[in-house]
């Protein structure tokens, strides 16, 4: 695997779009207040408020958020030794008790990991890994459906640039709140990377099965119910998939303890898994509740 110092080049590409956003979101933004003004002066004021209070909200504070937590992974795990070793498991009991709805005799089974010595690591991946995954995987199905409807439904660019950044860099803080622990700046910064250019070039084909992802958009139980038309479903089928697969690819960064796996082969599983859920998304109606695992 590639070391994870950031290097400049990345840093003035993570620059570059988000300046490119910036100026499709003000552009976007003008001409939308302009229109409103000429209604009535405070109607054009509101909407320029709520336009910072969402970007504030939506999406400076998610990217910020998630670099005030530590830096960890279940890979790193294996490496520690001595008193960073205790350190972490610890930490990772904790978080379990915390964020997953144990059982009495789970939370017990739990800490006892604690006293197993060699096999404490061992047994706490597979325990972390068995209860932490279905969560992360209904955050993560829940923010696709959301950004399939949005970006299927919605006309306007603004709309769909905030909704999108928000619902991704939300989603990314989020996995990192359940799992206790982010990725390396330099993964973070390549996940905010292909947010901001997933964004401005909604709709990323490498590797996509475009064939099978139209009739899937506009077929499907939940395309149908929302009544959009082919080419507004496929558009939003293939946000919700570019969101599927940065979730995959955030969740492998932290909970992949298994040191023998390539890149790539990370990179085809975080595909297949993205376009599994996005399947299970559109063959969904939309009043079912959300499944316990996608």
């Amino acid at each position: 695997m590639k070391n994870n110092r950031i290097n400049v080049w990345s840093i003035v590409l993570f620059i570059s779009l988000i300046l490119l956003v910036l100026m499709g979101l003000i552009s976007n933004a003008i001409t939308i207040g302009d229109r409103l003004g000429s209604v009535h002066i405070v109607l054009e004021i509101i909407f320029y408020v709520l336009i910072a209070v969402v970007v504030l909200g939506g999406i400076v504070y998610p990217m910020v958020g998630v670099f005030f937590a530590p830096i960890f992974s279940l890979e790193k795990l294996h490496n520690a030794d001595g008193t960073a070793r205790r350190k972490w498991c610890k930490r990772m009991v904790d978080n379990l008790i915390e964020n997953v709805d144990l059982t009495p005799e789970e939370q017990e089974q739990v800490k006892g990991f604690l006293k197993c010595e060699d096999e404490t690591d061992d047994r706490l991946i597979e325990f972390f890994d068995r209860k932490i995954a279905p969560r992360l995987d209904r955050e993560i199905y829940d923010t696709a459906k959301k950004i399939f409807i949005i970006t299927a439904v919605s006309q306007n660019s603004v709309y769909d640039m905030i909704g999108m950044l928000s619902a991704n860099f939300s989603l990314i803080k989020r996995i990192t709140e359940i799992c206790g622990f982010r990725p390396s700046n330099a993964q973070v910064l390549r996940l905010y990377i292909r947010v901001l250019a997933m964004t401005l070039v909604a709709g990323n084909l490498e590797e996509m099965n475009i064939e099978e992802l139209i009739p899937l958009a506009t077929e499907g139980a939940l395309g149908k119910a929302i009544g959009i038309v082919a080419a507004s479903a496929t558009q939003g089928a293939v946000n919700a998939l570019t969101t599927l697969r940065m979730a995959a690819i955030t969740k492998n960064y932290l909970l992949n303890a298994d040191v023998s796996q390539t890149r790539k082969e990370l990179r085809k599983k975080s595909y297949a898994e993205a376009f599994a859920i996005l399947k299970n998304i559109l063959k969904q109606k939309i009043t079912r509740p959300t499944p316990e695992r996608a």
